[in-house]
């Protein structure tokens, strides 16, 4: 099943190509923009669970949309 992004912005890929491991602690973004910066909680599976760094609206995001960062990047 396809997401509402995908329907609407289909050129615009979602999977990032990044796959470094991913693991709770690490700080990713959502994606190829360069959009806000979110803390992975925790990791079960192809999903990981996030929160922002600049508030607390957290979700859950298949690990092949995560672009893994430098956290210098993230202040």
């Amino acid at each position: 099943m396809k997401t509402l992004s995908e329907l609407l912005c289909p050129e615009v890929p979602l999977q990032t190509g990044c796959n470094l491991p991913k693991g709770a602690g690490d700080h990713v973004m959502i994606g190829s923009n360069l959009g806000p910066v979110f803390e992975i909680v925790h990791v079960h599976g192809d999903l990981a669970w996030v929160r922002p760094l600049a508030n607390g609206q957290e979700g859950l995001v298949p690990l092949d949309r995560l672009r893994s960062i430098d956290r210098s990047l993230a202040n």
